[in-house]
């Protein structure tokens, strides 16, 4: 059960209590009325402890969960889950340009090893079914997704290392506040890895932005061989 659904047991269980209880007893009042009631007939209308700790435990928990801080903290996870979808999403078009791009290494590699009736058939086939080179635009595809695979991991990772900061997530709480875009600040902030400083993201929502930074560095997963790579 959810808050309001808890609400709305509760909201129930009074209306019956105001309109039908109320309506048989008012009835029972007028003069000449002799109808006596089952003395537990009311207790069909009447808020049961089960419904009101309920109602108090959900209730609770969403004051709790309403604080600045709270609602900017849950903003920033829906950001968190969005990245992890667009990882998905990049990932998936890396699997297809790989294997658009293994349809033509599968044909060269008989090209470069099988022998002389297969290279004739493997040619045929890879000019019937345009596998004649590699094209461009599924390089690129690959190459693209991989980077868009990695921008949304590290902004992923770093959204939620910055989280765990309530002083950050407060800084940005507070912004929100004091510019009076609360309700903008939840329809269009989005959370990207600043281009100059990759420890450092930029909040951005409405007509606003922000930098947030902080040490980071324990977060970073060590690169072997960096200076070769990067050669």
């Amino acid at each position: 059960m959810s808050l309001q659904e808890s609400l709305n047991d509760i909201n129930s269980t009074i209306d019956k209590g105001l309109t039908d209880f109320t309506e048989q007893t008012q009835a029972s009042m007028e003069a000449g009325n002799t109808v006596i009631f089952n003395q537990y007939m009311g207790e069909a209308y009447k808020l049961s402890q089960h419904q009101v700790n309920t109602f108090n435990m959900f209730y609770s928990e969403g004051l709790t969960n309403s604080t600045r801080e709270a609602v900017t903290t849950a903003a920033i996870d829906e950001i968190i889950l969005d990245k992890q979808y667009d990882y998905e999403v990049a990932k998936e078009s890396l699997i297809e340009a790989a294997s658009d791009i293994a349809q033509v290494t599968e044909v060269a590699e008989i090209i470069a090893t099988g022998n002389q009736e297969q290279v004739i058939n493997a040619q045929e086939y890879a000019v019937t079914n345009d596998l004649v080179e590699i094209k461009q635009e599924d390089v690129e595809q690959y190459n693209t997704s991989i980077d868009s695979m990695l921008e949304a991991s590290m902004t992923k990772n770093m959204i939620e290392a910055y989280s765990q900061d309530l002083q950050l997530v407060d800084t940005i709480a507070q912004a929100m506040i004091d510019t009076e875009t609360t309700q903008a600040f939840f329809e269009t902030v989005t959370i990207t890895i600043d281009e100059l400083n990759p420890t450092a993201l930029n909040v951005a929502w409405d007509e606003y932005s922000m930098v947030v930074e902080g040490d980071m560095y324990a977060y970073y997963q060590p690169i072997p061989d960096l200076e070769m790579m990067l050669r």
